[in-house]
């Protein structure tokens, strides 16, 4: 287990990555968000949950060809979604949001 869970924390989005959200079709966004509310439940150990290791704090959550890459704030009790997106493209653009 990467993280112990998240059990009672609010998920938060990042502006942008409402807006990556929507660039997405329906069916894969329903598939993201199902994951998402998983990382808040008791047993979330079959996620695909890997820590980023060139980004501090940062974590990634598998969802088919799509990423999630979230940090946790547990002095809030929130999970922070930072960006959504192709695994093709999603650390380029992680790395344009982070400079």
């Amino acid at each position: 287990m990467i993280h112990p869970p998240c059990v009672g924390y609010t998920v938060v989005f990042a502006d942008e990555a409402t807006k990556d959200l929507k660039k997405i079709d329906r069916q894969t966004i329903s598939k993201i968000l199902d994951k998402i509310k998983l990382l808040i439940s008791v047993n979330h150990s079959n996620l695909n949950i890997k820590k980023l290791k060139s980004k501090n704090l940062l974590y990634r959550l598998r969802v088919g060809d799509y990423r999630v890459i979230y940090s946790i704030k547990h002095e809030k009790i929130i999970i922070y979604i930072v960006a959504i997106g192709h695994r093709k493209d999603i650390y380029q653009k992680l790395d344009k949001r982070i400079l």
